[in-house]
């Protein structure tokens, strides 16, 4: 089939037609030529070309099988490819590939059982969809490849970067595989979360609990209130003691000494063994010069 028997060309369009004035010397070439290749219309300035094209009869008729069928509509895409992959078939196949992107499907299989051969064109397209299915964490399974373009597969070392399954049953249970790991290891963070929250809340809680409790510490009673005004260690009534009659504010265990003119302060040794002291006063190696750390509001 000519292109102009199939677009009723006249004369006078022939003559404006780049193709026939090609091959109009030898007519007979023209059966089933690619015309909208020679215009260049996959070019990227030759876009509105490649429009016209379309819509043309003969173009539509020689595109009719392009030898590439893609399912897009499960979560992963499988794209059947058949014959030879070459220049043409490649581009068919990198526009389901775009196709594929815009819809962010990134696990694909490409179903290679009836491939007899793929041109130099094709394993370089292959090669870009492994790489930006990796990039996004899909990938590129190639199923069925067998005879020749196996062989083609291996001779060009691809098989070490393309992933390559028996069948599509090898590459579906890859993909099983690899949404379990991915959902066990969403499950697993969740429960790390969920863990180290609870157990900073319970720090939180825990904190909390020691700073009340080192608040009610700190809410030391005067020690005549804590000995209900008699200190069985004491003859001496509190009401009768010049520390309650005199209230300063420091604890009743500290003790002036003066010497050579120097005052300092300490505790007193007979409070050692009290049970106040025990209770609200610091340790007993502590020797504190000036206001002691623990106090009591004077009344």
């Amino acid at each position: 089939m000519k292109c102009f028997e199939m677009t009723k060309c006249t004369e006078k369009d022939r003559k404006n037609c780049i193709v026939w004035s090609s091959f109009q010397s030898t007519p007979e070439e023209l059966d089933n030529i690619r015309c909208w290749v020679l215009k260049g219309v996959y070019q990227e300035e030759n876009k509105a070309q490649l429009l016209k094209c379309r819509k043309c009869n003969y173009y539509l008729m020689l595109n009719n099988n392009t030898g590439i069928e893609s399912d897009l509509r499960t979560d992963i895409a499988i794209v059947t490819c058949d014959g030879v992959i070459n220049n043409d078939r490649t581009r068919a196949l990198e526009k389901v590939w775009e196709t594929l992107k815009k819809n962010s499907k990134y696990k694909v299989i490409i179903d290679f059982s009836n491939v007899n051969n793929i041109y130099s064109c094709g394993l370089g397209l292959l090669v870009k969809m492994h790489k930006e299915a990796d990039a996004a964490n899909g990938a590129i399974f190639i199923t069925g490849a067998q005879g020749y373009v196996l062989s083609v597969f291996t001779s060009t070392k691809l098989t070490k970067i393309l992933h390559l399954a028996a069948d599509k049953q090898a590459a579906l249970e890859f993909f099983d595989l690899q949404r379990k790991k991915i959902e066990e290891a969403k499950a697993a963070k969740i429960a790390a979360e969920k863990e180290a929250a609870e157990r900073e809340a319970k720090e939180r809680e825990e904190a909390a609990k020691i700073a009340a409790a080192k608040k009610a510490a700190r809410k030391q009673i005067p020690c005549w209130e804590y000995f209900k005004n008699h200190n069985p260690a004491n003859a001496t009534n509190c009401d009768e003691c010049f520390k309650k009659q005199a209230p300063n504010g420091i604890p009743c265990w500290i003790v002036d000494g003066f010497i050579e003119g120097v005052s300092f302060q300490y505790i007193s040794e007979d409070c050692e063994a009290c049970a106040y002291f025990l209770e609200f006063g610091p340790g007993i190696s502590d020797k504190i010069e000036g206001l002691p750390n623990s106090s009591f509001e004077s009344k």
